[in-house]
């Protein structure tokens, strides 16, 4: 199966179709319009599993005009058609979610190897292939207790399947749990970045290079597909010896905006990990700019070389005093660092900076 062409799920395009009639039904003629109605309505007629299942009107009426008709008929109200479609459509998407539930019979849980804010990943091995994946399983306030937010999850994780680098974490599957969404990815045996650094200390020079390389790399193939990660920093970054990396967490956009705009709403200050989060996206966390994740790598950067965090006027001092380092490598990470203008301005020219830096070395 080629994951780059994978259909939206079942689940998804049903969810897409509820609301854009919940929209249209109560006012809202831009929730949905006709070409939109025929195509989705085309696609779930076509699937058998589906046929005998679907609200009648559904099957009956093929356009949204004739739709109206029908739900005006149905009740005058915004609230009742509002009603009517959840009853309509409610059981149905319980139906699937159960459907998919079943899914984990065929899996057997072996342990949780990481949780954070956004719930836990747990290493899970399909038990006809003997082989083991990991699943990442999002807490139900992943969402913030909005569908419209759920439904753009997984709009957005269509893009997962998009992105084939050997740098970049596989994504094979995207789902829902009972409410927690989840996604099934190759299971990497590595460690974050982080405890690299708890484990071994600061990188020497030439190493951070190498691992920028790797990073450059991989951000550069995203940004090409229109993919901006927005949320580097070294828990997000896996490493296993013997140099294999791995970029984790695309595709987590109303995550980290939901994570930004509460942590800034509460307190008016950084977030945990905003060291590493370019200022101009903690502003306005719906920002996508690729040179977001510019300032981020070279925020890490700057981290794996000297144990702190970006700030500060004596940057340039405290890089200069590394053993092994020189002008151009502090000159090439501080312009990472710099306002979105004065920095390096796409991922492929700080890529091709960095490879003439490791040319330099050699």
């Amino acid at each position: 199966m080629n994951f780059e062409e994978a259909e939206p799920t079942l689940f998804e395009i049903i969810e897409l179709l509820k609301e854009g009639l919940v929209s249209y039904a109560t006012g809202n003629t831009a929730g949905i319009d006709n070409e939109e109605y025929k195509r989705l309505r085309k696609i779930l007629l076509s699937t058998e599993q589906l046929s005998d299942k679907l609200p009648d009107f559904l099957k009956q009426y093929r356009s949204l005009d004739e739709f109206w008709a029908y739900i005006k008929d149905i009740s005058a109200s915004y609230a009742g058609r509002r009603q009517y479609l959840g009853e309509v459509f409610n059981p149905l998407l319980d139906e699937l979610e159960t459907d998919s539930a079943a899914m984990t019979n065929d899996y057997s849980e072996l342990e949780v190897i990481g949780s954070g804010g956004f719930g836990e990943v747990k290493r899970m091995r399909h038990n006809l292939l003997r082989m083991d994946f990991a699943f990442k399983f999002f807490s139900p306030i992943f969402s913030n207790g909005d569908e419209r937010n759920l439904e753009r999850f997984f709009r957005e994780a269509q893009i997962l399947f998009r992105l084939n680098h050997q740098n970049i974490i596989k994504v094979y599957d995207v789902g829902l749990l009972g409410s927690k969404p989840f996604i099934r990815m190759e299971l990497f045996e590595g460690v974050s970045l982080n405890q690299v650094l708890k484990d071994h200390g600061k990188f020497p020079v030439n190493k951070s290079i190498d691992l920028m390389n790797e990073l450059a790399d991989a951000l550069r193939y995203a940004h090409e597909v229109g993919i901006v990660h927005r949320d580097i920093r070294p828990s997000n970054i896996m490493v296993a010896r013997p140099g294999k990396v791995r970029v984790i967490d695309f595709g987590l956009g109303i995550y980290l905006e939901n994570e930004l705009t509460s942590r800034l709403t509460k307190t008016g200050h950084n977030i945990a990990g905003g060291h590493f989060t370019a200022p101009e996206l903690i502003s306005n966390p719906k920002l996508i700019d690729p040179r977001t994740d510019i300032y981020s790598l070279g925020a890490v950067w700057y981290n794996i070389l000297t144990g702190s965090i970006p700030v500060g006027r004596r940057m340039k001092e405290t890089l200069l005093s590394i053993e092994g380092m020189n002008e151009d490598i502090a000159e090439v990470i501080l312009k990472c660092l710099e306002d979105p203008e004065e920095r390096f301005q796409s991922m492929n020219d700080l890529a091709l900076a960095i490879v003439e830096l490791n040319s330099d070395l050699f």
